[in-house]
Formats: structure tokens, C-alpha cells, sequence
């Protein structure tokens, strides 16, 4: 069975934050409501960039903060801190 996380690190690991946004932005487990927001954000400024730009949302910064968090929480580096963290207990 391949957990929404694994897919989630495979895209991250292949550069495509489109499809990990898509996906993580839904995650409720271990993810604050503020982690949540800017990832859901970022996915959405990707579909309707118009649409934000209207509103008046920086759409690149927005998508920078969206792929960066997802990056810290699912990257490759992600794996490795918890991996390390898990041996030190």
C-alpha cells in the first residue's frame, strides 16, 4: 500500500510541487492549520494565478513559501532529520 506521504516525497523528490501541493495541502496529521493554509494557497495561486493576482496576492511569493515548506516537510532532507532523530531516541 503507498501512503499519500510516499507520493507526496516522490513528487517533491522529482521537482513537481504541483501534484505534492495538490496532495499534502489536505493533510491533517502533524501539519498546524497555518502550515495548511500557505500550502493550499500556493497550490491555488498555481490553478488561478488571475484569479489572486485580482485580489491582490503576491502570486510568486505565495507559490516560494508553498514549495518551501512543503520541501522542509517532505524533501529528502525531510527523510533524513527523521530518520537521525529516530536513531538518537
Amino acid at each position: 500500500m503507498v501512503k499519500k506521504t510516499d507520493i507526496v516525497r516522490a513528487a517533491v523528490a522529482r521537482d513537481d510541487f504541483k501534484e505534492a501541493l495538490r496532495i499534502a495541502k489536505d493533510f491533517r496529521i502533524n501539519i498546524t492549520k497555518e502550515q495548511r493554509s500557505t500550502m493550499a494557497r500556493a497550490y491555488e495561486c498555481l490553478i488561478y494565478p488571475g484569479f489572486y493576482q485580482q485580489i491582490g496576492t503576491d502570486i510568486q511569493t505565495a507559490i516560494s513559501e508553498g514549495v518551501e515548506l512543503v520541501t522542509k516537510l517532505y524533501g529528502p532532507r525531510a527523510n533524513k532529520e527523521t530518520a537521525e532523530g529516530a536513531v538518537a531516541k
